[in-house]
C-alpha cells in the first residue's frame, strides 16, 4: 500500500513538473500542458489511489468540504471578462490614458509619474496582459510624436502593472485564487480586509517606486521640443470612445462593484456572484448599443480557463496523494510558531517560482501549504499574494516577454538584460520593502524591522543631504557613487 501511495506521489509531481518545465521553455501551449497533466493524474488517482469518478469534478470544482473554491475563481474570473471587455470596446480605458498623459504636457518626469500610475490603476480593475496591450502601443506612439526614447517607459510600466496586481482580491488571478481559498479557513478574507493588508502598502510602495524609477532616469529623459507637445496637446480622448453612455455605464459598473464588493459580506450573496450579476446587467445593456455577447465572449481568454482548469486538477492531486501535507509542515517548521517569519517565506519563495514560472500554477500548489501554516492567521495567504504577483518581475520571462513584443513590433525593441537589470532591482527594493512590512506584525521581531527601516531611512537621508548641502569634496563622491550605481542600473 506504502508503494502504490509513493507511486502515486511521484506521477502526479512528475505531472507538475512536467507542466513547469514546458512552461519555462515554450515548447507546448500553457492549456494543452496543464489539461493533458490532469488527464494522466485523473488515471493515476482512479487506477492507482482507488478513486471514482467523482474525484474530478471535486478537483475541477471544489467540494462542500472546502467550500467549492475552484468554482467560486472560475465564476468570479468569467464575471471579470465580460465586464473587463465592454469596458475596453467601450474606449474607457483609451480614453483615460490619453486624458492623462495630456495633462503632463509632455514634461518627461510627470509623464513617467503619469504612466506608472495608469499602470498600477489598470492592471488593479483589468488583468496585467490587457493593460500592457492598451498602455506599450499608446506610450510607443507618445514616444514618437514627441521624438524620445520610450524605453524607461515601456519598462517602468511593466514593473508597475504587477504592483496593481495586488491593489484589490479582484486584481489578479492569484489573488481570487488566494482569498476564495481563504473562504475555507476559520479566517476568511474580505474585500475589505484584502485592500487594508495588502492594497494599502501596495499603494505606498507604488509610490516609492515611482519615486526610485524617478531617481534613476532624472537625467536620462530628455525635454521634447514645444512643436512636439504642440502636436500630442491636439489629441482629443474622446475620438476613442465609441458610445459615450457605453463608457459611463462601464464606468458606473466598476464602480458598483467595488462598492458591493467592500458592502456585502455574505456566504451565499459571494464577490464572483456579485461580479457575474453586474457582468450580466451589463452585457445586456451593451446590446442595445450594437455590441454583440457573441462578440464579446470570442475576445475571451479560452486559454486561460482551460489552463486555470487543468491547474485545479493537478495541483489536487498533489494535494490528495500528501505531497502538499509534506511541504506545508516541512515549511511550518521554518520560523516556528511565528507567522510573520512564516509569511516573509513564503513571499521570497513564491517570488523566486514565480520569476521562472506562470505564477497561477505557484499559487495554486502554494495555497493549501500556506492553510496548513497558518493557522487562525492569514498572514502567509498576504505574503503569497505579495511574492506571487511582485516576483514576475526578477527576470523578462512570464508576462513580460508580451512587453518585450509589443515593443518589437513597434521597432522600439528594449533589450533584455536593460528589462533584467532594472526589474530585478526594483523588485528586490519591493520584497525588502515588504519583509520589513511583515515584521511589525509580531512582537518577536517588529523591533528588527523598527531598527532596520530607522537605520535605511538615515542612510538615505545622509545620503541626500550630503549631495545637496555637503562640502564640494564630499558632495562629488558621493555623486560619483550615486551616478555609478544608476550607470549599473540602467546602463
Amino acid at each position: 500500500m506504502i508503494q502504490i501511495a509513493l507511486v502515486s506521489q511521484i506521477l502526479i509531481s512528475l505531472c507538475f513538473l512536467a507542466v513547469v518545465v514546458l512552461l519555462f521553455t515554450n515548447k507546448l501551449n500553457r492549456a494543452i500542458a496543464s489539461i493533458t497533466a490532469a488527464i494522466i493524474t485523473y488515471f493515476v488517482l482512479v487506477f492507482s489511489e482507488g478513486k471514482g469518478f467523482d474525484i474530478i469534478v471535486k478537483l475541477l470544482f471544489g467540494s462542500t468540504e472546502d467550500n467549492f473554491v475552484n468554482l467560486h475563481s472560475l465564476i468570479l474570473i468569467v464575471g471579470m471578462m465580460f465586464i473587463v471587455q465592454i469596458s475596453d470596446e467601450a474606449g474607457l480605458f483609451q480614453f483615460l490614458g490619453v486624458l492623462a498623459i495630456k495633462i503632463t504636457k509632455g514634461r518627461p518626469l510627470a509623464l513617467m509619474s503619469v504612466l506608472c500610475t495608469l499602470s498600477v490603476f489598470f492592471s488593479a480593475l483589468i488583468n496585467n496582459l490587457l493593460t500592457v496591450m492598451i498602455l506599450i502601443p499608446l506610450t510607443i506612439t507618445i514616444s514618437r510624436i514627441l521624438n524620445i526614447d520610450p524605453t524607461p517607459y515601456i519598462i517602468t510600466e511593466a514593473v508597475m502593472v504587477n504592483i496593481g496586481g495586488t491593489f484589490f482580491s479582484i486584481s489578479s488571478i492569484p489573488n481570487i485564487l488566494i482569498v476564495t481559498a481563504s473562504l475555507k479557513t476559520d479566517t476568511p478574507i474580505s474585500f475589505n480586509q484584502f485592500f487594508v493588508n495588502v492594497g494599502l502598502f501596495s499603494l505606498l510602495v507604488a509610490g516609492v517606486t515611482i519615486g526610485f524609477f524617478i531617481f534613476l532616469y532624472r537625467q536620462e529623459l530628455k525635454e521634447p521640443r514645444k512643436r512636439m507637445v504642440s502636436t500630442l496637446e491636439e489629441f482629443n480622448p474622446w475620438n476613442f470612445v465609441q458610445n459615450r453612455i457605453l463608457l459611463f455605464a462601464s464606468i458606473g459598473s466598476l464602480v458598483v462593484l467595488i462598492v458591493l464588493l467592500v458592502a456585502i459580506n455574505s456566504p451565499t450573496i459571494t464577490p464572483d456572484i456579485i461580479a457575474l450579476s453586474i457582468a450580466m446587467i451589463l452585457t445586456i445593456f451593451s446590446t442595445f448599443f450594437g455590441i454583440k455577447p457573441g462578440d464579446i465572449m470570442k475576445k475571451f481568454d479560452i486559454e486561460l480557463l482551460l489552463y486555470l482548469l487543468g491547474i485545479f486538477v493537478v495541483a489536487g492531486g498533489l494535494e490528495e496523494v500528501k505531497i502538499i501535507d509534506a511541504i506545508g509542515n516541512a515549511l511550518s517548521n521554518i520560523g516556528s510558531s511565528n507567522p510573520a517569519f512564516q509569511a516573509i517565506v513564503i513571499i521570497w519563495i513564491s517570488a523566486f517560482l514565480s520569476s521562472l514560472i506562470d505564477n497561477i500554477p505557484i499559487t495554486k500548489v502554494l495555497i493549501p501549504v500556506v492553510g496548513i501554516m497558518s493557522q487562525g492567521s492569514n498572514m502567509a495567504f498576504y505574503g503569497l499574494s505579495f511574492g506571487a504577483n511582485w516576483g514576475d518581475n526578477l527576470t523578462p520571462l512570464g508576462d513580460n516577454v508580451l512587453v518585450l513584443n509589443i515593443a518589437e513590433q513597434n521597432n522600439r525593441p528594449v533589450k533584455i538584460k536593460t528589462f533584467w537589470k532594472i526589474g530585478f532591482t526594483t523588485t528586490i527594493l519591493q520584497l525588502i520593502l515588504v519583509t520589513l512590512y511583515f515584521t511589525f506584525f509580531s512582537t518577536q521581531t517588529y523591533l528588527i524591522g523598527l531598527i532596520t527601516s530607522i537605520v535605511l531611512i538615515l542612510i538615505v537621508g545622509i545620503v541626500f543631504i550630503i549631495s545637496k548641502y555637503g562640502n564640494e569634496q564630499v558632495k562629488s563622491y558621493v555623486n560619483k557613487f550615486i551616478n555609478k550605481f544608476r550607470t549599473i542600473v540602467i546602463g
